[in-house]
């Protein structure tokens, strides 16, 4: 009969492995107590990264978001409100020429757009 070899992954030790963890976990938990969110900035309309590490509003693409949020409230549709940004000749967030209801309801439901950005939303037991 004739053996096989079978190809593992090498490991990280078990101790190496628990260590990174730790150290991962300890860098969200005190991002966390440091009230700093991670944003997309590249893709994130009306916020860039500020010199102290937080977001800062850059009041061109801020208007944008406002008149999305105004338009909505007014009484316009998602799709109406990504016609009228299109039409504008408004770049989409990825620079793109024609707004996706999709990318509409993405800034109108973003929580962070909202002001209500929770941090440890979810967490292990184990």
């Amino acid at each position: 009969m004739e053996s096989r070899k079978t190809l593992r992954r090498p490991r990280l030790p078990q101790e190496e492995s628990r260590s990174i963890s730790l150290n991962v976990t300890w860098g969200q938990r005190k991002r966390m107590q440091d009230g700093k969110v991670t944003m997309p900035y590249k893709r994130f309309l009306g916020y860039e990264k500020g010199p102290d590490g937080r977001p800062k509003i850059v009041e061109r693409e801020a208007k944008i978001v406002r008149q999305i949020y105004h338009s909505y409230l007014a009484g316009m549709t998602i799709r109406q409100i990504a016609a009228a940004l299109t039409e504008q000749g408004i770049p989409t967030p990825g620079g793109k020429e024609v707004w996706a209801m999709s990318t509409v309801k993405s800034i109108l439901t973003n929580e962070k757009y909202k002001g209500e950005a929770r941090l440890q939303k979810t967490f292990c037991t184990a």
